[in-house]
């Protein structure tokens, strides 16, 4: 095995840098115009007991995506006991983009 100075690319690995780059697609499929989205990196080392030289290394990975919001209507019924809302709407109308990517 041969041995590389650890790094953000080489920590557990090369995995942190795997995971990473694999997070990048889904988060820019999550990012719109005035959102912002991040991923947040914890890296751990531990000594490891009865050692002079072993360290374990480990690291967290936390994506954050915009979050999604909606808000409804419900109403109590006479019971006090349920709430009723609205059914989904079965064939949503379609959203046509009226201007282009720039937002011209």
């Amino acid at each position: 095995m041969s041995e590389v100075a650890v790094s953000l690319s080489t920590i557990c690995e090369g995995d942190l840098e795997q995971q990473f780059q694999a997070l990048i697609p889904a988060l820019l499929q999550r990012l719109k115009h005035g959102t912002k989205t991040g991923v947040a990196i914890k890296i751990e080392f531990k000594r490891i007991p009865d050692t002079a030289t072993m360290v374990t290394s480990s690291f967290k990975i936390t994506p954050s995506f915009p979050a999604i919001a909606k808000s409804s209507i419900c109403t109590v019924l006479g019971d006090g006991k349920q709430m009723v809302t609205d059914a989904p709407v079965q064939n949503k109308p379609k959203v046509v983009n009226l201007f282009d990517e720039k937002g011209e």
